[in-house]
Formats: C-alpha cells, structure tokens, sequence
C-alpha cells in the first residue's frame, strides 16, 4: 500500500489552476492541501446500469494522500490526488470496450453490460473500500452483505498495481469473482492454488526478466545496476531479477533500493552518489512510478552523464505533468513496453467522450480541473458556455487525440480484459447458463472462470490465458528521446515475442543513445579479452571482474572473452599471438639438410677408410704384424666396423617401418660383433702370453677357437635380447609433437626405452670387460702390444657413450638421432683409429719394423 506524506503532493501540482482549487474545497491540513470528495469519506465512482454489471477497480489518480494523525480524532481515509492522463486513457478504454459489445449484435445478443467503476490509485485501502462498494452494490458497503436482492456484479477488472490487484483478489475469491487484472505483472499472481481468480492481460515479469537478459545479451552489457522500490513486489521481483541475471552470466554491481521516506524527502537520498560512483554504465529501473518521481525530486535530474537506463514495465513514465525539465537524464534510455494494440475507433471516441459525458464522468471533471484550470465543470453544472471553452483547449486536442506510439498498451490491456469477460459471458449465453432473475450466485461466476482460458481474437490478435492465467510474453522495446525543446517521443526499436524462433529482435540503427555516446555503450567490469586471451577471475569480486591470461603453447581462443583456452589437435600449434591454430610442417633428419648433409659424409668417409684399411689387411694378409694380429678377427672387426658406419646411414632420412624395426637392432648385433671381436682378440694376446711360459696348461687355449667362441657366444645373448625387443615391444613411426611448436617431428619410436637400454647396458659390458682385459694385459712385451691400442680405444669407445646416454634423453626431436649417429660414428672411428691405423700406418710407411714381427704369429 502506498499512502504517500502530502508535502510531495506540491511537486506534482504546480498548475494555477489546482491553486485555486485547494483554497476553494475542504481540506485535511492546510499544509497538505488534501482534495477530499463533498461527502465525507465517500469514494468517486462512475457507473451504468446494465443487466450484467463489470466492477472496475482502477488506478486514474496518480497518489493517495492521507492527513497526518494526532490520535485525537477519528482520521479520514486516505483521498486521491492528482488524475493522470494515462491513467485516465485506461477508464476511457474501459468504457469504449462496454459501449463496443452492447452495440454488437454478434456479442451478448439482447444482454446489456454495466460497469461500476472506482478509482483506487495507489492505496490498498481505497481499492479494499472500492471492492466492498462493488461487492455491497452500495455507495455505504456493509461487508458481506449485498443491498439488492438480484445482484448483478459478475466479474472485476482491475488492478495495475500488484499489490492492490492481491488485496482485491483476497476479497473477491471468497465469493467466487473472478477478476482480470490489466496491468500487474507480479508472478506472485501466477499461484492459482492461492489465487485462483486472478487472470491478466499483461504478461508476468518473468518473461519480462527473459526479455531484460536478451536485452543486455545483445549489446554486451554485463555490468549493470538495480534501482528497486520497496512497495514489496517490485523489491522481491528485482531480487529475483538479480539472481536470473547472474545465472545469465550478467553481474549486478549494486541494488539500490528505494524506501517510501527516502523517495519523499524524510531522510538523505543516496541513490544519485551509487549510481554516479559505480563503473556500471546500465542502470535498470525496477521501480514504481511514484517512486520514480522521487528521484526526479532529489538529485537524479542533475545531468548524469554515461549511463544507460532500462525501464521495466512496472515503470510507467509520468510525462502528464511538468517534470520534463528533469528528464535530460533519461535521454537515450531503453523502455521494456508493452506490446502496443490496436483498438479501432478509440480516438475518435476519446474525442467524443468530452464532449458528451463530462457531467457524469466525475473523473473527467477532475482531470480537466487539475489540468486545464476548468473549476467550472465542479461548481458550476449550469454554465455550459464555461464547459464548451474548456473543452475547446488545445490541451486535450493535443494530449489524446494526437497519440503517441505508446498509447494503445496498457489501454489495450484494459480494453481486452473488458472483451475476455465478454466472451465468457457470451460462451455462458449460448449455453444459456447467464442467471435468469436470481441473480449472480458463486456458482454462475465460477462459470465464467471455467470459460475465461477461452481463445477469443481481439483486432486481428490471438488472446488467451495459460494454465497459470497469465498472457502471452510479447514486449516491444521503445527508445526514449528527449529533445532540446522538451518534446519526449517514444520511437519503437524492437519487439520480443516469446513463441518466436528469435525471440529478441532489435533494429540497432534506429536507436539514438544519449549525445554523451559517440557510438554504441558499453558496460563491463573489466574490459573484454581479447582472440589469444583467456579470462581468470579477480580474488574477492564477482565473476565478470576478470584478468586476461595469454594462452599457453598449443592453446588458442578464437573468440573474445574465453574463460578456457582450447587445444590445439596434435598435427597443428598456436600461433605467437594464440588466436589461430596453425599446420605443422613434418620434419625429420634427412639427407638434405646440412646436419644429415655432414652425418652422411663423415659415415660414408669413414667407411671408405675402413674399406681401405680392409683392403691392406687382404693384400699384406701375410705380413707377420697381420698374422700376429689374428688375422680372421681383424677381417670379422673391420667388416663389422664398416657395417657400423653404413648403419648409420639407417638413421637419416624418412622413417619407414622396415628402418625402424630393424635400425636399432642392426646397430645392437653389430657394435657387439665389433666389442666381441675386440674381446676375443684381447683374451687370446692375453693367453697367448701365458702360454709361452714353461709348463703352462693355457697351450692347448692357444688358437683360433676360443676367439670364435667368444664372439658366438656374446653375439649371441645380444641376438636374444634383440629378438625379445621386436617380439614384445617392437619399434614403430611416430610423431613427437612436443619438442618444436611448428613442426611434427616424425621419427621412429623404440617400443621400449627399456630394451633400448638394455641392448645399450649389453654393449657397455662388454667394453669395459674388453677395457679391463686389454688395461691388464697392456703391458706384454712390445711385440704384443695391440693391448694397448685395444685399452685406447676402449676409452674411447667408453667416453663416448657415457656421454651419449644423458645427452641423448636431454634432446628432443631429430637432434636425439643426430647424437646417436654421433655416438655411433665416434666410437666406431675411435675403435678403428686406435686398432688399426698404427698397422696401416707401418704396413704403408715402416715396412723396415715389419721384420721383427717374423715368427711371432698368434
């Protein structure tokens, strides 16, 4: 219930012509300045007769004022004040819609309806005293207790205030009157288990919550603010709106709400320092009309420039009177309308209506009064000359009969609620259930709320009531412009319509923001991330407050404002600035490029060189320095090593499944041939030596054999391991995708790293025992010294492979075979160098030592 302290009531009039008004009528409070009815606490009403009455509990003046109390008297009810002229449109098109069925033969044939209308503004109070005045038949109610014997009330219209269309419904549905409200949108009404008799021509807010959502969703607008009142539903419904918004992903930077004192001036206004302080740019309204002019009243109407304000439907503008002055503010603003009908022939009745039946229609009589100054139509019913002038200001010319576009909204409301009780009555005729001479029982009224879920079309349009009797969700979107000369047009921008595909659709160019705007508003906590960027949240503040984070390698986001990065597929990499995924090139080691170009040349140089050398051994194969050096061997170790050279050429270039399988493996058999070979050479100068002693059994070791047994022997535990690799954990081609960002590496993946090491761990045995043996024997008289060119290369072979193994698991890619090539073409080379170029080099170069090598054959 709103009663509102008078001392506002001087903000709304500031007309001459209500001056002399209030020094001409009683008062409540010479401050207060109070209309009061000529009889005492008597209620304005308007009616006709008819054989079917329509009660009306309408809201025509803009406010209830109530006289302070001093507890000494009896207090006067509250009065209303001030008639608007919207307001006024909806009793207008009341009345149009009951004059439209009695004279159409098609509706209600031979049944006439009545109407009796009250005005009960914005007090719960008045509006109870209305219904019991509709409900009595009576100007002097007596609750439960009808005057008449034959009632003829049927059904109520009214309200457009939830709050007083709840108060009615809590009255009327004891006794089983439905009632059909044309302008409150509360889902509280929705509730047909407490509620069942309240049906609505506007839709309920929370299709108005969808179209809000759609609203800021399209322009991007996630930081907004709440204007609230605490009539109690726009205060309840604004908390579910917050909570609908920021499960949209749209975050509330403040609710501010209103309190009736704060409105009016009884304690300091704060809302214009939360609103000027806050970095939200979009300011919704979710406030009544009355509290709205309050803000006018404090500070709201000083320029508040970069904001963007969106009206709720619950706001109904007041633009009747003369607070244009104050709407510089609001220029630009958004306004969630009704959907605007048509309603044939209105305007030329509202034309009509002045002229003909201003001396019934009380309110009309006040609304001149207020306005125009016409005390004439109050004091004097006789001065018709008086009358005809006032009726001939261009005020009324211009305020209703040229309408703006927002005329026909809540007026159409009105007037389809009207036809829907008309159309249950007439289903009700033609089922001839309309009360005879009995009158209206409980029983015949609850048929016309069976037949008010009815479809019925009303000027080309479908109206209908669902399951919870609320209206079709259909809003259009107006702009709201101001302009310099105060003129204040309402210009259609967009529609919504919630059984549409799309629902939201909004024409951008046709809106005109604010002049402090050079282009389309914006309203975030934190400035949107840009394509590469992902979105975290700041500690402590709600989740549109963000940093934006750049994306790792291998991530991208395409778009703005991505909370979560995405991976790229494994063939592809992030751009630097990871917005776009890119191709990756393949890449491998090949023989183009100058590392394989080099690797390649030094493998096929040193095979040559090892060829070469196997061609001396072959042609001084009966030196004695060949034969002392066990020649058989010597031939196995250098075919070996040149097949270790060219193994490594397996290495180079596109991997195929037949290398991969069979390159590691090769490389495995052959450098145990080769450490084998060394091994076995060593083991026989070693018993050879001992051999030559008196009496030693080590003589009959002496020979070819065991050096052949040696080398079948480690050969073979090699093969073994070997074969176990390609049987469980074979090799195959594979991508590495980590160790470049623009490349795929193909390479051949071993199977297991584990068998890898084995076959490595093998090999390294045999070295050092080959090492240990060579490094005990490298002391042997000079003619057997080959021990120590076997102890050398050993160290090298040992050298070169502790530093390959961490080498090699530190490197990534193609660069893992370049070492390994390495590794191989190093120790193979040391082996080769240290064996058997000092051979070369005397076969070749000192052929005069060859002589004391005669008769020292192993």
């Amino acid at each position: 219930m709103i009663i509102t302290s008078c001392s506002f009531f001087t903000l709304i009039v500031q007309f001459p012509a209500f001056r002399m008004l209030s020094d001409a009528l009683p008062v409540c409070d010479r401050q207060c300045c109070v209309l009061k009815p000529f009889e005492e606490d008597r209620l304005m009403t308007y009616s006709r007769h008819g054989d079917i009455v329509i009660g009306g509990v309408l809201q025509i003046f803009l406010i209830a004022c109530a006289e302070k109390q001093n507890y000494l008297s009896k207090p006067n009810g509250p009065v209303c004040v001030a008639p608007s002229l919207r307001y006024l449109r909806h009793l207008l098109a009341f009345i149009y819609a009951i004059e439209e069925i009695n004279s159409n033969s098609d509706i209600l044939p031979n049944v006439t309806l009545g109407f009796r209308i009250y005005d009960a503004c914005s007090s719960d109070v008045v509006a109870l005293k209305s219904t019991l005045c509709i409900l009595s038949e009576d100007q002097e109610p007596t609750p439960n207790y009808i005057c008449h014997r034959k009632p003829k009330t049927a059904a109520f219209i009214g309200h457009l205030l939830t709050s007083t269309t709840n108060v009615v419904a809590e009255l009327t549905q004891l006794y089983g009157f439905p009632q059909v409200s044309y302008g409150a949108p509360n889902p509280v009404l929705s509730n047909h288990i407490n509620i069942p008799f309240v049906y609505r021509t506007v839709p309920s807010e929370l299709s108005q919550f969808n179209v809000i959502i759609q609203l800021l969703t399209h322009f991007g607008w996630t930081w907004v603010g709440i204007i609230a009142s605490d009539d109690g539903s726009n205060d309840q419904t604004s908390e579910e709106l917050k909570n609908r918004l920021e499960m949209a992903g749209i975050c509330v930077a403040f609710k501010y709400v209103i309190s009736q004192s704060l409105a009016f001036g009884m304690k300091n206004f704060q809302a214009f320092d939360v609103i000027k302080n806050s970095s939200a740019r979009v300011i919704i309204l979710y406030c009544s009309a009355l509290h709205f002019l309050g803000l006018l009243e404090k500070k709201l109407y000083q320029n508040l420039p970069g904001k963007v304000w969106i009206s709720s439907v619950t706001l109904n503008i007041v633009t009747d009177y003369n607070f244009k002055q104050y709407l510089h503010t609001f220029n630009g603003s958004l306004l969630i309308s009704l959907h605007r009908g048509e309603i044939p022939g209105f305007k030329k009745f509202l034309c009509q209506e002045i002229w003909s039946n201003t001396t019934e229609n009380i309110f009309l009589q006040y609304f001149l009064a207020f306005n125009v100054g016409c005390l004439e139509f109050l004091f004097d019913e006789e001065n018709k000359v008086a009358r005809r002038e006032c009726s001939k200001e261009g005020f009324w010319t211009e305020r209703i009969a040229q309408d703006e576009i927002d005329t026909y909204r809540i007026s159409y409301a009105t007037y389809t609620a009207v036809h829907s009780l008309a159309h249950a009555l007439h289903e009700m005729c033609k089922r001839k259930d309309l009360p005879s001479s009995e009158g209206w029982s409980s029983k015949t009224r609850s048929k016309v709320h069976q037949k008010l879920h009815l479809l019925l079309t009303n000027s080309g349009e479908e109206v209908y009531f669902d399951a919870n009797g609320d209206a079709p969700g259909n809003f259009d979107i107006l702009n709201w412009i101001i302009y310099s000369n105060l003129t204040v047009r309402n210009i259609f921008v967009g529609r919504y319509k919630s059984s549409a595909a799309q629902q939201l659709l909004i024409n951008d160019s046709a809106i005109v923001w604010n002049p402090y705007f050079n282009q389309t508003p914006q309203s975030t906590c934190s400035e949107p991330c840009p394509p590469g960027h992902r979105k975290t949240l700041q500690i402590g503040r709600k989740s549109c407050c963000f940093d934006c984070i750049l994306c790792s390698e291998g991530e991208i986001a395409s778009f703005t404002d991505m909370e979560k990065c995405i991976k790229c597929p494994e063939d592809h990499w992030s751009k630097p600035t990871r917005d776009l995924c890119l191709k990756r090139t393949i890449d491998f080691l090949s023989f183009e490029e100058p590392l394989g170009e080099t690797l390649t040349t030094f493998a096929v140089l040193l095979t040559v060189l090892s060829l070469a050398m196997m061609f001396f051994f072959v042609k001084y194969r009966t030196s004695p320095i060949i034969k002392a050096n066990n020649r058989n061997l010597s031939y196995i170790l250098l075919v070996s090593l040149t097949f270790s050279f060219l193994c490594s050429l397996s290495f180079i270039g596109h991997p195929i499944p037949e290398t991969c399988l069979l390159r590691q493996v090769a490389f495995g058999i052959i450098f145990t041939i080769v450490i084998s070979s060394i091994l076995g050479k060593t083991v026989t100068v070693v018993i050879a030596f001992h051999a030559t002693k008196p009496g030693s059994k080590l003589r009959r070791c002496v020979g070819s054999k065991l050096s052949y047994a040696i080398l079948l022997l480690c050969t073979s535990g090699e093969i073994l391991i070997c074969l176990t690799w390609l049987i469980s954990f074979p090799p195959f081609i594979d991508f590495d995708t980590k160790s470049t960002n623009d490349k795929l590496i193909l390479q051949c993946n071993e199977g297991s790293i584990l068998a890898f090491c084995i076959v490595i761990f093998y090999i390294g045995i045999l070295a050092l025992f080959s090492f240990f043996v060579a490094f005990f024997a490298r002391k042997l008289p000079d003619r057997y010294n080959e021990a120590q060119y076997i102890t050398f290369s050993m160290i090298v072979f040992c050298c070169v492979w502790v530093t390959f193994i961490p080498t090699y698991f530190s490197t990534k890619g193609k660069y893992m075979v370049a070492v390994e090539i390495f590794a191989i073409l190093a120790s193979t080379a040391g082996i080769l160098g240290c064996i058997f170029v000092p051979k070369c080099y005397i076969l070749l170069l000192k052929r005069e030592h060859v002589a004391q090598w005669k008769g020292c054959t192993i």
